[in-house]
């Protein structure tokens, strides 16, 4: 039994392995696993839900069929991912936004989307090739998205906001105007047409305004559910520090992040029923002035002085032409007139083109 190590052998043997020290000492451990990267842009995720609900309403109205915007990925300006599809003809739209947050938010858009977008909301079939005339139609789509938040993200997130105009210029297909911001990429699905992806990016000073108003409100939020399990009122406890409101995820690069559920939009009522946003259907009702012209002339004033009973103004218009039909001041068809149980009437026979619509956007 001589060869068997007694246990002062095993000790004094693994002492000496160590280098030094107590036997009983556990050996080093391997490098500690990096510590998970934070996600500092999850906090905006209450505001991006918003603005992709308030599109999927707006946009499925404006178009008149179904059309969704589904946030898929959030993550930090320098940690942003550019999609194929946008690293070439590709438009950046900037929205200034004021009031209680300043800055400014970019909506990246692949100019194919823009055409398809554009071409829809003109009552085209949303087949045609993109041109520069394109870029006043998406400055109005954005314009109506926009506008529809205002409400929302007061009642829902307390952000008193106003936003600006929408401007366009090209876009560069990198990430390098991104930094410092929160880059959301969202899925845009319309009807009948392939998937595509657009990006939205707040800028530093909204991002850090937007982060600072929703994580105080998640803060209190929290408290009040603390306190009503205990049976307290919130009026009587301390504020609670913000916690930052951030959720850490497997690291940084563009790793994806859970999406929420799909945001359908409402159809209950039709393409001209409830839109699914309270604040447009308020609209729903309003009354719009409708004006049949039948021509026009320019008169002197000392013309316009003689005239009196049968007298007789001359239109610029042939007999038998088509009469412009106006909305809200805006010629929006053209028509016949025609009799109907002893009324006048107007017989719709075309509508105006999608050029001819640009140009009374401007």
């Amino acid at each position: 039994m001589g060869d068997i190590l007694s246990q002062a052998d095993i000790d004094l043997l693994t002492k000496s392995l160590l280098g030094g020290g107590d036997a009983a000492a556990p050996a080093a451990t391997a490098t500690a696993a990096p510590t998970p990267v934070e996600n500092i842009a999850e906090v905006a995720r209450p505001f991006f839900k918003v603005l992709c609900e308030q599109a999927s309403s707006v946009v499925t109205t404006v178009l008149s069929r179904a059309v969704d915007f589904q946030l898929q990925w959030l993550v930090a300006g320098e940690n942003s991912v550019i999609p194929d599809e946008l690293k070439s003809q590709s438009l950046y739209i900037c929205v200034e936004v004021k009031k209680t947050v300043v800055g400014k938010m970019y909506f990246a858009i692949s100019k194919p989307e823009v055409a398809t977008l554009s071409d829809l909301m003109l009552m085209g079939s949303g087949h045609s090739d993109y041109t520069d005339e394109h870029k006043d139609a998406i400055c109005e789509i954005i314009n109506q998205i926009t506008g529809s938040c205002i409400t929302v993200m007061d009642s829902q997130l307390h952000l008193a906001m106003d936003f600006g105009q929408a401007s366009v210029s090209e876009f560069s297909g990198t990430n390098d105007g991104f930094k410092g911001g929160s880059v959301a990429t969202v899925l845009v699905k319309i009807e009948e047409f392939p998937d595509r992806k657009i990006l939205i990016f707040l800028d530093e000073n909204l991002f850090s305004a937007i982060r600072s108003k929703i994580s105080s409100k998640m803060a209190y939020a929290t408290a009040d559910t603390s306190l009503a399990s205990l049976g307290l009122s919130s009026s009587v406890a301390a504020p609670v520090p913000a916690a930052g409101g951030n959720i850490p995820t497997g690291g940084g690069g563009g790793a994806p992040v859970a999406a929420p559920p799909a945001l359908m939009p409402h159809h209950s009522g039709g393409p001209f029923g409830s839109t699914g946003n309270k604040a447009l259907d308020l609209l729903m009702d309003i009354e719009l002035p409708i004006v049949i012209e039948l021509g026009r002339t320019q008169m002197s004033l000392k013309r316009i002085l003689e005239l009196g009973p049968g007298a007789i103004v001359e239109m610029d218009r042939l007999a038998g032409e088509p009469v412009d039909i106006l909305i809200n001041g805006k010629v929006v068809a053209r028509g016949e007139v025609v009799v109907v149980d002893e009324n006048f009437g107007v017989r719709i026979l075309a509508l105006v083109s999608p050029e001819e619509r640009l140009k009374l956007l401007r």
